[in-house]
């Protein structure tokens, strides 16, 4: 799955892999100064707002926060080796006997709910693997032993896992599916020929080593992010507000509305289906809304104030740096997803952060003692993902 630029919402900073893409024009040296005037002029990625009209600040630096002193387990190294090895799956197409557990399967199937055929119910050329119980289950254990070509109508009686609304619980679908190309799994055994054919690494001790890094570095960014968003939710309570500039509010409601597609997507709803099940009306998407432009107001305002810009080089290296880890080729095919204009305005953004978390008063906490304060609600996130 390709890595995608997170714009600001309320309460969720941008990305960690953008933090620490450059320093503020204040910092920057002689030999930067240089470089940066012989390649390109500067170009101004924040919004065209003379911040002053719109917010006063709060004091900003110096806020309280929390440092997790991180460690990383056995068991999480061996999971992330693991997801890694299926960069290296083969998958081998089965013809000479039914469909079992484990396989891969490319469906067909049409329900039919109340004598109607049911879109919300049907699926054309859906790849599944069998036993993961992303399928009905009527359906999935029909599946077994078919044929690819094969074909069968099963009846399956709607949960609530899988009903697409309260009111189709319970009901009967009548299914018809035919199976498609079935293919199994296969993937390399990892010892250290592997490791030294497949990465930088000649051993698998020394992989996990780097591994172990890797994952230590991130779950350090992400634990950064989660306190200066405590930080920013207490700047944007602190600040005064004037109003805002037609244009941001526009601007953000163009990305609450790309957001909420996309996660309507990915629970396979419609857009007014998903801001229903999140409770959200047209007053709660105002104010939503309202609350990023204050996160947009607050973060310009900052940037402004401290002189945090980005240059058109840092745009392009951080294009060429990571252009792979978002799924893409090429720089090219990257750069049509994403503007530069949207990277850097991003960059900007992660100077911010780096900033407050910079200069807070960071109390250190235990991963233990972490969770314990903020379980709660990032259990309700994965609920909510789940």
């Amino acid at each position: 799955m390709k890595r995608k630029l997170a714009f600001i919402l309320t309460g969720i900073i941008v990305i960690s892999s953008l933090a620490g893409c450059g320093k503020s024009s204040q910092q920057s040296s002689s030999e930067t100064k240089e470089k940066s005037e012989a390649s390109e002029e500067t170009i101004q990625y924040l919004p065209d707002i003379n911040y002053s009209d719109y917010i006063k600040l709060c004091e900003y630096k110096g806020l309280e926060g929390q440092k997790v002193l991180v460690s990383v387990t056995e068991e999480e190294i061996q999971e992330e080796a693991e997801n890694r090895m299926y960069d290296y799956a083969t998958y081998d197409p089965i013809t000479d006997r039914g469909i079992q557990d484990g396989d891969y399967v490319v469906l067909n199937y049409t329900a039919t709910m109340d004598g109607k055929e049911s879109a919300d119910y049907s699926r054309d050329e859906e790849e599944v693997q069998i036993g993961e119980g992303f399928l009905y289950p009527e359906l999935e254990k029909a599946l077994e032993g078919m044929k690819t070509g094969e074909s069968k109508t099963v009846e399956v009686k709607l949960t609530e896992d899988f009903a697409v609304s309260e009111e189709d619980v319970g009901k009967t679908l009548s299914v018809k599916v035919k199976a498609g190309a079935v293919t199994v799994e296969n993937l390399p055994e990892y010892n250290d020929a592997f490791v030294k054919e497949n990465t930088e690494y000649d051993s698998v001790k020394d992989y996990e080593a780097a591994l172990e890094a890797e994952i230590k570095a991130s779950k350090e960014e992400e634990y950064k992010y989660g306190t200066v968003g405590d930080m920013m939710g207490s700047i944007v309570e602190m600040s005064e507000f004037n109003g805002y500039p037609d244009e941001l509010y526009a601007r953000c409601e163009e990305n609450y509305n790309s957001s909420n597609e996309s996660n309507a997507a990915m629970f396979g709803m419609e857009v007014s289906e998903y801001l229903e099940l999140m409770g959200v009306d047209e007053n709660a998407k105002k104010e939503e809304i309202e609350a990023n432009v204050n996160y947009e107001l607050v973060i310009g305002s900052i940037a402004k104030q401290e002189g945090l810009e980005c240059t058109e080089q840092e745009v392009d290296e951080f294009v060429k740096a990571n252009f792979e880890d978002y799924g893409y080729e090429d720089e090219a095919g990257f750069l049509e997803e994403y503007t530069k204009e949207e990277i850097g305005y991003e960059i900007i953004y992660s100077k911010v952060i780096d900033l407050l978390y910079e200069n807070a008063k960071l109390t250190e906490v235990s991963e233990e003692e972490y969770m314990e304060e903020h379980g709660d609600s990032e259990e309700e996130e994965m609920d909510i993902e789940e």
